[in-house]
């Protein structure tokens, strides 16, 4: 092994540790109260180290998304993989959602502060467009499953991923409902209820008039 590639794994390696003591310290105590001290202590390394590898706490945590959402890709795959119909693909898909966003609700929450733009006025471009793509992967594997059902004519022809993104926001806005308190006083019923409800709704509204659900 070269000089150069030593290196390049020591420096990998060093940025694990950093994002290993980041995702525990982060996911324990919240972003609000974390701070670059405190995981430079936990990775065994100068804050001053931190700094060269991340330019602040927000790229920090905005950077575990990435394998949030790779993990929610994973996911997404092998949920599809031994399928066959659309419906059955889709509806899938919405419980393999549904889980992910209760055994990794600390992901699912940077994922929504990413999306409305929280902390993201502090990170890289190309950190910014890394998790982007990420996230288009994601629901590229819902509107490839629209696009199967437009394909056996069961879906009007529409724009996938224009589809996609209405049944992702319906999903996740109802789970994100339930996460607040206050909201859930509302809801009559437990949310695997409502998601129950809420994906055969949208299965039966995608079909077009006259076909067999």
């Amino acid at each position: 092994m070269g000089i150069a590639e030593r290196r390049f794994k020591e420096k990998q390696h060093r940025r694990q540790a950093i994002l290993r003591a980041a995702k525990s310290l982060f996911f324990k105590q919240g972003f609000a109260a974390t701070t670059m001290t405190q995981i430079a202590a936990a990775a065994e390394l100068g804050k001053g180290t931190l700094y060269l590898y991340f330019q602040n706490k927000e790229e920090l945590y905005i950077s575990l998304l990435v394998e949030g959402m790779q993990l929610l890709n994973d996911i997404f795959q092998r949920t599809v993989a031994g399928l066959t119909g659309w419906e059955d693909k889709f509806t899938a898909l919405g419980w393999a959602y549904y889980q992910y966003s209760l055994d990794y609700s600390e992901f699912f929450q940077i994922s929504f502060q990413f999306q409305h733009g929280e902390l993201t006025a502090n990170i890289s471009d190309d950190l910014y467009t890394h998790c982007f793509q990420e996230g288009l992967k994601s629901l590229g594997t819902l509107a490839g499953v629209l696009e199967e059902g437009m394909a056996a004519g069961d879906i009007e022809q529409r724009d996938p991923m224009e589809l996609t993104v209405v049944l992702w926001g319906s999903l996740t806005g109802l789970i994100l409902l339930h996460m607040a308190k206050d909201h859930r006083k509302f809801m009559p019923v437990p949310l695997k209820t409502l998601v129950a409800d809420l994906l055969d709704l949208n299965l039966k509204a995608l079909k077009q008039p006259g076909a067999t659900i």
